[in-house]
């Protein structure tokens, strides 16, 4: 998979001092001298204290690489991974303002990237109001968003309230609601709602953006004096109705209903069934890691061809992934008893994390797949990371790494400009 866009502009600036320090290194090296090994030092060790300074977001397995223009790259270095991918997929612009269409959102989270061949639309005050009157014909449903396609006008603020939509339980969504429902009737008004998407955001797991801008965004649109889909969807063009819990628990459910109906359409090539190997393929499809190679062979070594999955059991288990954080504490009640976790025990911790079984099917391929050691027992720390990674569709903000990992990288680097250096004077280095 490529790598994010995020990653690239983090890394470009600091990358492109590593790699000129490296070449005049290259350089010293081609000249004979007792000066040689000092300057290759010092531009190794140089640019090395200008990236600590910089503290450069490198995540691990990656080398520092000049991917774009010193100028864009600090300015795509202020935005988070989820910023990024709302502005590489949002098609409409409205007063120097990036929003999304219903088709744009759905994009957003069923692909990592896209190759936009057409303009951003500009629009105007009448373009916007004709757009709502679209989102007033539709009632919502588990097709809200496909049918609406680009009849629709999402903010950044709403794109990241809908991201936790699909990716948490109701029951923080239920609490979030009474703490504003002061007349205990279980409605919001508009104003309500906007410190409703505050709440929610702030219990986000994923959020790389920081409290001040998403504060900074909430009042942007406060007083933007436009209304957008959701707005008019639950509160109607004047702004005046209010939302039921029981509207928005349905709102929420017919939203992952759609993506989950999205998704497995896209990996099962728009047949009722998905082949287990495309169950797998979608499993993987937001994940970068090392044992890729290995959950393939296990793929081509345990599962047999024509073995399928319904959108039934699909649906049951996208639900398990968004009760990953209490099958995770459940996880880790076995680790710290030093029990390995068997078929048995993993159908046990589903069943206690989300009030529902798996089936057999699902079961029997995960294990599977992540059974690393072939010794019947879930590998289950690698499991709970490609399923995180899954939930979140790669908008995880990477760890921040030491010096250890930079030193690594630099190694790497140091070892190709060697092998480049022994080639042109003729040298053996293998």
């Amino acid at each position: 998979m490529a790598a994010s866009a995020r990653r690239a502009a983090l890394i470009a600036i600091w990358g492109g001092r590593l790699r000129r320090g490296l070449a005049e290194g290259r350089q010293a090296l081609l000249r004979p001298g007792p000066l040689t090994a000092a300057v290759t030092g010092a531009a190794v060790v140089g640019v090395g204290a200008l990236w600590y300074r910089g503290r450069l977001d490198l995540p691990a397995g990656d080398c520092l690489t000049v991917f774009a223009k010193k100028n864009d790259d600090e300015e795509a270095e202020k935005l988070s991974i989820r910023k990024q991918r709302f502005m590489q997929f949002s098609s409409l612009e409205y007063e120097g303002e990036h929003y999304m269409t219903p088709r744009d959102f759905l994009y957003s989270v069923m692909f990592d990237h896209i190759e936009r061949k057409a303009s951003i639309r500009q629009l105007t005050k009448k373009d916007i109001n004709d757009t709502l009157d679209e989102v007033t014909k539709n009632k919502n449903g588990p097709t809200f968003f496909r049918d609406l396609g680009d009849k629709g006008v999402i903010s950044y603020t709403e794109y990241l309230f809908l991201l936790t939509v699909l990716t948490k339980p109701h029951t923080g969504f239920h609490v979030a609601f009474k703490m504003l429902d002061i007349d205990g009737d279980e409605t919001v008004d508009k104003k309500e709602f906007f410190k409703l998407q505050k709440i929610i955001s702030k219990q986000d797991d994923l959020r790389g953006t920081t409290s001040a801008e998403t504060m900074f965004q909430e009042s942007k649109e406060e007083d933007s004096g436009i209304n957008t889909t959701l707005q008019v969807h639950f509160f109607g063009k004047g702004g005046k109705k209010k939302l039921h819990y029981k509207e928005f628990r349905r709102f929420m459910e017919n939203l992952q209903t759609e993506v989950q109906e999205m998704e497995f359409l896209q990996f099962s090539k728009g047949l009722n069934y998905m082949r287990k190997e495309d169950f797998v393929e979608w499993l993987l499809f937001f994940t970068d890691t090392e044992d890729k190679d290995v959950y393939w062979k296990n793929v081509k070594e345990r599962l047999s061809a024509g073995e399928n999955i319904s959108l039934e059991e699909f649906k049951s288990f996208c639900k398990f992934a968004n009760h990953l954080e209490d099958f995770s504490i459940t996880m880790e009640m076995f680790h710290l008893a030093h029990r390995p976790v068997k078929l048995a025990e993993f159908k046990r911790a589903v069943k206690v994390a989300t009030g529902q079984e798996l089936s057999d099917n699902i079961l029997d391929t995960v294990f599977k797949i992540f059974d690393l050691d072939g010794d019947d027992c879930l590998s289950h720390g690698e499991f709970l990371g490609v399923l995180k990674n899954r939930k979140h569709r790669g908008l995880l903000e990477p760890q921040q790494p030491g010096v250890q990992e930079y030193w690594k990288c630099v190694k790497r680097e140091s070892f190709k400009a060697l092998k480049e250096v022994w080639k042109q004077t003729g040298k053996n280095y293998s």
